[in-house]
């Protein structure tokens, strides 16, 4: 094992992660872009212009696709091949945190905050596609006094884990 320094982000990055093949790797910044790496010869391939602070990110299992969380917008779906915006779901607010996409990519999750209150939305991907907006499927509210932080999707995509500021897990 190495370390590897890579260039192509001037704010903090926020997450690393690689797609199912492990061929590609992605980063998300501050800064507003998603930059994309051959992880073989380790040379940035690509940059997604996302325009708002990039929190989270997630790729399809097929690597077709790219879901970012954008602070101020919400949920913006990239297409990786050609790098165009396909979609982009609006939340309430000005802080998506994370997003998601359940086991089997059918589903998309994203956390966000709202007049000082923590949200969990699900939202259909096909509904996001079809270039309507996508109703929401499910909706999940912190109490007054929690904070949520992060949330996995739970075996056959039955339940979600959430972690909390408080220590507390749902």
């Amino acid at each position: 094992m190495q370390p590897v320094y890579l260039t192509g982000h001037s704010r903090p990055v926020n997450q690393v992660k690689h797609n199912y093949d492990g061929d590609l790797l992605f980063t998300c910044s501050d800064d507003g872009t998603v930059c994309m790496y051959e992880t073989l010869q380790l040379v940035r391939t690509g940059v997604f212009k996302i325009n708002e602070a990039c929190r989270s990110i997630d790729l399809t299992k097929d690597s077709k696709y790219m879901i970012a969380a954008a602070t101020t917008v919400g949920v913006q779906i990239y297409d990786i091949k050609t790098g165009e915006r396909k979609v982009s779901v609006q939340v309430p607010g000005v802080n998506a945190k994370m997003v998601s996409l359940s086991f089997g990519d059918k589903m998309v999750m994203c956390l966000y905050e709202f007049e000082k209150r923590s949200y969990i939305r699900i939202f259909d991907m096909q509904e996001c596609f079809a270039g309507n907006t996508p109703k929401v499927e499910y909706e999940i509210q912190a109490g007054q006094d929690i904070v949520f932080t992060k949330a996995v999707w739970g075996p056959k995509n039955e339940t979600i884990i959430i972690s909390t500021t408080n220590g507390k897990l749902f």
